[in-house]
C-alpha cells in the first residue's frame, strides 16, 4: 500500500517563543563591577589577506556560491582552559575571555557545545562597548549543542558568561571557530555609511512603481540576512497552509557554508534614509533583530531551493511577515526581488518583462537549475550576498529564489546581464520525501492549495480543512488537548514511542484503528521524538513535535 506522511503542527510554537537576541536594557554584570581578575587577551593568528581578497575578485561576480566576508579560524577555547573566573559575593560567579585579531572588522564565534543551565547568560560585545549582543541563555541549547554568533563589530571582542550559584559547574562552553570578519557586513550603529554594493542597487524604501509598492511595504518584513561562518546569502520568512507562524525560511540550496546549527539570521535591516541607484551611501539601522540557529527541513539541487525552521525563536514586536507562494506553473507578466547583496543593508529590484523558464548550469551549481529567467533588471539589481533571495509576482507570491547569473551594477545602471531563480512549482513536489521538497512543510494538512498568500492577509490561524484519505498517517500537537496525536488509516497497525530530549522514552504503545491521543499534561514544554512503525509494512519514520504548556 501506499505509504504517506503528513506532519501537522509540529513547530507552530516556535514562532511565540522568546529566544531570540535583541539588544536590550540589561548589561553584562562585569561592567558595573570593580576589582576584577585582569585578563590577557587570546591573539589569532595572521593570514594572508591579500590572498583571500583576490580569490574573492573572482568569486564575488559568482552568485551560485555564498558570498564571503570573513576568514574561519580554528580554535579550542572552554570554560577550562580559556579566560577567568569572577566569584561574586553571593556565590554566583562569571567567565570572561578576551580575543583580539588584528584588522578585523568584526569578529563572530561558533561554539561546538553550548550547554548552559536555566538563569545563566552569555554575552558577547566589544573592546569600548558600542556593540553588545546577548544575552544568549538557555532556550538556545540544542540537542546537537550548537551555536552560531552575530558578529560584534571591531578587532577586540569579549565574550561573558554569567552562572548563578545554584546552578555553577552546570554550564559547558568550548569555541572550535572564530571568524574573523574583513568586509564590513553593517555597523551596529550609524557610525559610518555603508556602501558594499553597487551603485545602481536600490535600498527597499526606494518605490518600484505604485502597483508593487504597498505589497513591499510588507514583504520587507520577510527577507532576513543570513550569516554562515564567514559566508551569506538571503532568505526569506515563508508562510504554509496553517498560517501558524511556523519559522520556515527559504533560501539556495547552495548557501551551504557550515552547519545550519550554526547560522545566525538578521531581520528589519532597512536604511532610514533610502539611496535610490545613486552614488549616495546609505546610512545604517540602529534595529538589530537577531536570532541564531536552524534545522535543515528540505532541499533540492533540481530547483536549487532549501527550506529551513528557525530554532532561535523570533519576537512578536519584531513586526515580521510571512511570504505568500505560488506553486503553479505560470510566468509572472513582472516580477520584484527583496535581497541583501554583498552584505549590504536591504535592497529590492524589478524586471517588467514577462518571465521565461530554462533548464540550465549556473556557476558553482554542479546540477542544471530549472530556473525562472530575469533577462534584464529594469530597476536595481542583484549581487553576490543575494543568493536565496525571494523574486516574488505581482500578487507578491513567491514563485523562485536566486540561484545565480551575471547581472550586476556598471555604475548607476546594471550591465544588462541576467540572473536565475530557482522555480518555486518545481520546488514544490519535484522530489518524493519531505526531506527534498516543499509540499509536506508548506501544506501540512493537505489542502491541496495552488496559492498562498502573505500572512498578514491571509489571517493568523485560519487554516484550511485538511483533505485527508485513508493511507495517510498523521502526527502532531495538540494545542487544545494538550496531547501529541497519531491518526491511522483503517488498513494499518502502528506501532509509536516517544523520547524526550535527552533520549529517554516517556511513552509507547500501539493502535489499529482511528487515532491515539498521548496525553501531554504532565510533561515539560519542549521537543519530543515521536518514532512510528506501521507493522503492516515495515516502514517507519520519527519526527520532532514542539509540546508547548500554556499555564
Amino acid at each position: 500500500m501506499r505509504f504517506k506522511l503528513i506532519v501537522l503542527g509540529l513547530i507552530f510554537t516556535l514562532g511565540t517563543v522568546s529566544a531570540q537576541v535583541t539588544n536590550g536594557d540589561e548589561k553584562p554584570i562585569s561592567w558595573s563591577k570593580k576589582n576584577k581578575k585582569s585578563i590577557v587577551p587570546i591573539l589569532m593568528k595572521s593570514f594572508d589577506l591579500n590572498k583571500i581578497k583576490a580569490e574573492d575578485v573572482k568569486n564575488d561576480k559568482n552568485k551560485s556560491i555564498p558570498w564571503r566576508f570573513g576568514y574561519e579560524l580554528k580554535v579550542d577555547l572552554n570554560l577550562k582552559n580559556s579566560g577567568v573566573w569572577d566569584k561574586l559575593e553571593n556565590g554566583d560567579r562569571i567567565w570572561r575571555l578576551n580575543v583580539i585579531s588584528k584588522g578585523a572588522k568584526s569578529i563572530n564565534f561558533i561554539f561546538d557545545t553550548y550547554k548552559i543551565p536555566k538563569g545563566a547568560t552569555l554575552y558577547v560585545y566589544n573592546n569600548d562597548r558600542t556593540d553588545l549582543l546577548g544575552a544568549y541563555t538557555n532556550i538556545f541549547n540544542r540537542p546537537d549543542q550548537k551555536l552560531g554568533t552575530w558578529p560584534v563589530m571591531g578587532n577586540n571582542v569579549w565574550l561573558e558568561y554569567y552562572e548563578p550559584f545554584s546552578v555553577v559547574g552546570q554550564g559547558e562552553l568550548s569555541i572550535s571557530k572564530i571568524i574573523h570578519g574583513y568586509r564590513t557586513i553593517g555597523d551596529a550603529k550609524i557610525t559610518q555609511k555603508l556602501n558594499t554594493s553597487g551603485d545602481c542597487n536600490q535600498d527597499v524604501d526606494c518605490t518600484v512603481g505604485s502597483d508593487f509598492d504597498p505589497i513591499k511595504e510588507r514583504l520587507k518584513h520577510s527577507v532576513g540576512f543570513i550569516v554562515m561562518q564567514g559566508f551569506v546569502c538571503t532568505g526569506t520568512l515563508i508562510n504554509n497552509t496553517s498560517n501558524d507562524k511556523a519559522p520556515y525560511f527559504l533560501t539556495a540550496n547552495h548557501c551551504n557554508a557550515g552547519d545550519e546549527a550554526t547560522w545566525a539570521f538578521r531581520f528589519n535591516w532597512i536604511s532610514p534614509e533610502p539611496s535610490c541607484g545613486t552614488t549616495s551611501d546609505s546610512p545604517d539601522a540602529t534595529i538589530e533583530q537577531t536570532t541564531s540557529g536552524a534545522t535543515l527541513r528540505a532541499s533540492n539541487p533540481e530547483s536549487d531551493f532549501k527550506l529551513l525552521s528557525l530554532d532561535g525563536g523570533l519576537d512578536p514586536s519584531w513586526d515580521l511577515e510571512w511570504a505568500g507562494w505560488d506553486r503553479r506553473n505560470i510566468a509572472a507578466s513582472f516580477a520584484v526581488g527583496i535581497h541583501h547583496p554583498s552584505g549590504d543593508i536591504m535592497k529590492v529590484c524589478r524586471e517588467d518583462e514577462i518571465l521565461t523558464t530554462i533548464r540550465t548550469d549556473i556557476g558553482g551549481i554542479p546540477d542544471p537549475v530549472d530556473s525562472w529567467i530575469v533577462e534584464d533588471w529594469d530597476i536595481g539589481v542583484t549581487e553576490g550576498g543575494s543568493s536565496g533571495s525571494p523574486l516574488f509576482n505581482p500578487e507578491g507570491r513567491i514563485v523562485g529564489q536566486l540561484a545565480g547569473g551575471g547581472a550586476a551594477c556598471a555604475g548607476t545602471n546594471d550591465n544588462g546581464l541576467s540572473d536565475f531563480y530557482g522555480r518555486f512549482n518545481i520546488s514544490w513536489n519535484f522530489g518524493s520525501t519531505d526531506s527534498n521538497r516543499l509540499s509536506n512543510w508548506l501544506d501540512p494538512t493537505n489542502t491541496r492549495r495552488e496559492t498562498l498568500d502573505m500572512l498578514s492577509v491571509e489571517g493568523e490561524g485560519t487554516v484550511t480543512p485538511p483533505v485527508v484519505t485513508p493511507e495517510e498517517i498523521i502526527v502532531f500537537f495538540d494545542n487544545e488537548k494538550v496531547s501529541i496525536t497519531i491518526a491511522n488509516g483503517p488498513e494499518d497497525v502502528l506501532e509509536y514511542t516517544i523520547y524526550n530530549i535527552s533520549g529517554q522514552r516517556i511513552d509507547y504503545g500501539q493502535l489499529s484503528l482511528g487515532q491515539e491521543d498521548i496525553n501531554m499534561n504532565d510533561r515539560s514544554s519542549g521537543l519530543y521524538f515521536v518514532y512510528v512503525k506501521n507493522t503492516t509494512d515495515g516502514t517507519s519514520f520519527t519526527r520532532k513535535v514542539i509540546v508547548n504548556q500554556r499555564r
